[in-house]
């Protein structure tokens, strides 16, 4: 499944990290970068009184990949019954 890691500078200098998941894998730079500045125009982000959010730094699709070895959850479950 492929996420969108957003990248912004926080009003106090940290580097914060949004994740979205089921995004388009289409979006290019321009609708990234116009998206991430409204997102810290809204200062909706706040944290003891700092946006989160501020200056957008980059964007990026991560793909991941889960391959499971085993899992006896559902095992658990059927013995019980």
């Amino acid at each position: 499944m492929k996420k969108l890691e957003l990248v912004f500078k926080s009003e106090d200098q940290k580097v914060k990290t949004l994740r979205l998941n089921y995004v388009s894998s289409k979006l290019d730079n321009e609708a990234l970068l116009s998206a991430m500045n409204r997102i810290g125009a809204l200062k909706m982000f706040r944290v003891n009184g700092m946006n989160q959010y501020q200056v957008p730094v980059a964007a990026r699709y991560v793909d991941t990949n889960t391959e499971t070895i085993f899992d006896t959850r559902n095992e658990d479950k059927q013995t019980a019954k």
